[in-house]
């Protein structure tokens, strides 16, 4: 299920992305402000491990017609319903750990 934020909580949202989002273009340590083709095929490949091994699907596999587990998580993945960390090692030695669905947030903000 999704949950609606009310007004408040989704300018805050905004204003937390917004921040983050200027804080990544001036010390670049979100760089890039996007989830990158070898992030995306580590959350669906470990999601789908996950299923292959007995968890519960996050989606209604009766409306994919399908049981492959990589379907299934690329569907959940498109959905936004998984809840991953994704951790960037920068440069400089240090780490950074992001939110799944912070980066898609902020990629949705960079589209508009």
């Amino acid at each position: 299920m999704e949950s609606k934020l009310s007004p408040p909580e989704l300018v805050d949202r905004i204003e937390k992305l917004i921040q983050a989002l200027r804080s990544a273009l001036v010390d670049r340590s979100l760089y890039p402000p996007r989830l990158t083709r070898f992030e995306v095929a580590r959350v669906v490949a470990a999601r789908a491990l996950q299923l292959a091994m007995g968890a519960q699907p996050l989606v209604d596999i009766n409306s994919l017609g399908t049981k492959d587990p990589v379907l299934i998580a690329m569907e959940e993945f498109r959905q936004g319903k998984l809840n991953f960390s994704i951790v960037r090692q920068l440069p400089d030695g240090k780490t950074v750990k992001l939110e799944l669905k912070d980066l898609l947030e902020l990629e949705k903000l960079l589209r508009a």
